[in-house]
């Protein structure tokens, strides 16, 4: 396949598509593991490219003494979910546990697999979330729960990491970042489109009103996760007050159709590197079986997309602007969004 031919399919696809986090995906392109261990390489390359696509994070292309866990710090429908399908593709990838395990996050998020709060132990954290299968050397399990990076959850999701890494786990992390005001109106349309509450017989108008009811809320000292959820420099830098930066990989939701941007995923995670054209492929696959999968949604739901008003998303983005100002100078590059209207 030619360059541009490659360059041309990679932007085809919607800037921000985010990828249902369904089993249907496990049916779709396998690839051939031994082919893949070929572009394994030893050593560390030192921190990633900083651009438009991505900051920080390691070059980690050879596998670890043992496996790695990937997990997602963020951010909620900012495309954790693609992420998730994608690397279900990888065949060093062990295809066991939800995509949402909820377990990292301690004692106030127990449910899905955590029996017992906050894990005390590597081996416990196995048992729990992966039928006790480990990732061996050069294998990865996923925890892709798209909210422990939150501000709600932050201190007790750090505190079990710290409680996983005392067990010797290998700890990759990803989070992933869209324009905030563009992730609100996401977050609101997602309750019409699961018919959450009454939110499914709304019309645009009143998700409008809704979503300016909770930042009024926030600007007046109060929180909502509609809107605190898109303040990502408050838990970004929590966490490199703790946390060195090339632990993190940060993606901008736009370059996740970017076949260099995956390339950065699996270098990161440790995980040998597919083909341009396998990765192409399994782009177009999570992509295909996305689109259909919201298609139906909406028709059961009898919805559409919803739209904010112009008024209302200048208003968000006046509330983002200095959140956004302190997140361009932390990570260090120009702007991925613009502040304004």
């Amino acid at each position: 396949m030619s360059s541009a031919v490659a360059a041309a399919l990679t932007f085809f696809f919607s800037s921000c598509l985010l990828a249902l986090g369904s089993d249907d995906h496990l049916s779709l392109l396998q690839l051939d593991a031994k082919g893949l261990h070929s572009h394994h390489s030893k050593g560390r390359l030192g921190m990633m490219s900083r651009d438009n696509r991505s900051v920080f994070g390691m070059d980690f292309t050879h596998p670890e003494d043992t496996g790695v866990i990937a997990v997602s710090l963020g951010f909620q429908k900012c495309g954790t979910t693609m992420i998730s399908d994608m690397l279900k593709h990888h065949p060093d990838v062990l295809r066991v546990g939800a995509k949402e395990l909820h377990y990292l996050a301690g004692p106030e998020a127990m449910f899905h697999c955590n029996k017992a709060g906050a894990p005390v132990s590597l081996a416990a954290f196995y048992e729990d979330c992966f039928k006790g299968e480990s990732p061996k050397r050069g294998q990865a399990v996923l925890d892709f729960t798209p909210t422990y990076g939150t501000m709600e959850f932050l201190d007790g999701f750090m505190g079990t990491v710290q409680s996983l890494r005392e067990s010797g786990a290998q700890l990759r992390f990803i989070a992933v970042l869209r324009d905030p005001a563009s992730r609100a109106v996401s977050s609101m349309g997602m309750k019409r489109k699961n018919n959450e509450g009454n939110y499914g017989n709304m019309t645009n108008e009143q998700l409008d009103n809704q979503l300016y009811h909770r930042l009024t809320l926030r600007q007046g000292g109060g929180a909502s996760r509609f809107i605190t959820d898109g303040e990502y420099a408050d838990s970004l830098e929590a966490w490199f007050k703790t946390y060195e930066k090339e632990s993190l990989l940060i993606l901008n939701n736009p370059a996740l159709n970017d076949v260099v941007t995956w390339h950065r995923v699996y270098q990161h995670l440790g995980l040998a590197t597919p083909t341009d054209d396998e990765i192409l492929r399994m782009l177009t696959d999570t992509n295909d079986v996305y689109n259909a999968a919201q298609s139906l949604k909406y028709e059961m739901a009898n919805t559409e997309v919803y739209e904010a008003a112009p008024w209302l998303m200048k208003k968000l983005k006046e509330h983002y602007k200095p959140y956004n100002d302190r997140l361009w100078k932390l990570l260090g590059t120009d702007p991925w969004w613009s502040s304004d209207e």
